[in-house]
C-alpha cells in the first residue's frame, strides 16, 4: 500500500491541473481507500505528500486538505502540516472576511450567493472584474479571495482536526495562534467551525492554576491541558478537588461519573435528562466573573499565574455537555494544597468579586 501513495499523488495532482472535477473527486477517493487500508505508515505518507500542495489549493481542491485531516483521525502524524495547514487556514479566513465588502462595491445590489461551490462562477467572475478598481490587488488575488467564500469550512475542519492534538498545538507558533485566534473572531459569526478554530488556538497546555476557596481559606495548585471550554473546567475542577474537608478538600456534592466521563473520554454529550450541574461559580484573581461558555485563556494572569476563585454555586446551572472537543484528550492535575502562609499570599492578592452574573446571590 505505502509504494502506492507517490503515484495516487501524482494521478490527484494531475486531475487538480486539468480542472476534472469528478477525475479529482475519483482520485481523491481512491487515495484515501488506499491510505486508509495501509494502516498509519501509509496515511503518514499520504499526509507528507499532500502538505507541500495545500499552500496553492483553493475552491473545490481545498478538499485535499479535508483529507489530509482525515488521515491524521485515521493515525496519521499530523507533523507534516505543522507549518502549512494552521497558515493556509488563517489566509482562509482572512479573505473571506473581505467577500461581502468586496462584492458590495462590485455587485450593484446583487444579492451574495451562497457558500456553496455551484455558486462560484458568478462570484468569481463579479469580484475578478473588480480587480481592475482594486489598486494592487490582481486577478489571480481576486480569484483566491472569491474561492474563500466557498472553501474557508474545508480548510478549519481539516485544522480543527488536528488541533485536537496536543503535540500539533505546541508545535504551532504562538503568533500564529494569535492569528488564528483574531481571523476566527472576525468570521466567526458566519460559520461554526471558525469559532472552534479560534477556541482550538487559545486552548492551554501545561498551564498552571492556582484555585482558591476563600471560605476556608484553602488553596491548591493544579495544571491544565487540553481543556476547551469553561463548563468542561467547571467538571474536572470538581472531580478534582470536591472531597473529604478533612484532606483538606472542599466540601460539597462530588460530580456525577456520567459528567466526568462526558468530560474527559465517554460520549461528550448529556442531553437535557442528565446535565452537568456545576458545584461552584467562578471568579478570577481580578474579580471577573468567569462563565461556563467562556475559554480557560479568559482567566487572567494574577502575579504571573492564572488565579480562579471558588463561590457558592447560588442554584442550579446546567451544562448539557461535557466537552467541546470530542477527540482533544484533556488533562487538570491536582499537584498540591498550598501551605498557609502561600494561600495568606495568594488571599492578600485578590480583587473583590463582581457578582453580576446570574446566579449573584
Amino acid at each position: 500500500m505505502l509504494s502506492e501513495i507517490p503515484r495516487l499523488v501524482d494521478e490527484l495532482v494531475a486531475h487538480m491541473k486539468s480542472g476534472s472535477a469528478p477525475a479529482y473527486r475519483t482520485a481523491l477517493e481512491r487515495l484515501a481507500d488506499t491510505a486508509q487500508a495501509g494502516g498509519p505508515e501509509s496515511l503518514t505518507a499520504t499526509v507528507e505528500a499532500l502538505a507541500p500542495l495545500l499552500p496553492g489549493l483553493g475552491g473545490d481542491f481545498a478538499m485535499t486538505a479535508v483529507l489530509a485531516g482525515a488521515c491524521v483521525e485515521w493515525g496519521a502524524s499530523p507533523t507534516a502540516l505543522v507549518d502549512v495547514l494552521p497558515q493556509r487556514a488563517s489566509e482562509a479566513m482572512m479573505l473571506n472576511e473581505v467577500v461581502p465588502e468586496l462584492w458590495a462595491k462590485a455587485a450593484r445590489g446583487r444579492p451574495l450567493p451562497e457558500p456553496v461551490s455551484a455558486s462560484s462562477p458568478r462570484l468569481v467572475r463579479t469580484l475578478t472584474r473588480a480587480a481592475r478598481w482594486r489598486r494592487g490587488v490582481d486577478k489571480g488575488t481576486m480569484t483566491r479571495i472569491a474561492m474563500s467564500w466557498f472553501d474557508m469550512d474545508d480548510w478549519l475542519k481539516a485544522l480543527i482536526t488536528v488541533m485536537t492534538d496536543e503535540g500539533f498545538r505546541a508545535a504551532v507558533s504562538g503568533d500564529v495562534k494569535a492569528d488564528l485566534r483574531e481571523r476566527a473572531a472576525a468570521v466567526a459569526h458566519r460559520s461554526q467551525p471558525a469559532a472552534w478554530v479560534g477556541a482550538l488556538a487559545a486552548v492551554l497546555d501545561d498551564e498552571p492554576l492556582i484555585v482558591i476557596d476563600p471560605r476556608t481559606h484553602r488553596a491548591y495548585a493544579l495544571t491544565m491541558s487540553g481543556i476547551g471550554d469553561n463548563g468542561q473546567l467547571h467538571i474536572l475542577l470538581a472531580d478534582r478537588l470536591v472531597g473529604d474537608p478533612g484532606q483538606g478538600l472542599v466540601a460539597g456534592d462530588r460530580p456525577a461519573r456520567s459528567w466526568v466521563e462526558a468530560a474527559t473520554s465517554g460520549n461528550p454529550y448529556l442531553g437535557p435528562h442528565d446535565p452537568a450541574i456545576r458545584c461552584f461559580r467562578l471568579f478570577d484573581g481580578k474579580g471577573t466573573y468567569i462563565s461556563p461558555e467562556g475559554v480557560p485563556a479568559d482567566i487572567k494572569i494574577l502575579d504571573g499565574t492564572r488565579v480562579l476563585v471558588l463561590h457558592p454555586p447560588n442554584g442550579h446551572y446546567g451544562m448539557g455537555a461535557g466537552r467541546v472537543f470530542e477527540h482533544m484528550t484533556p488533562a487538570l492535575r491536582l499537584d498540591r494544597i498550598l501551605e498557609p502562609v502561600e494561600t495568606r499570599h495568594w488571599l492578600s492578592l485578590l480583587a473583590p468579586a463582581v457578582e453580576n452574573d446570574l446566579m449573584a446571590g
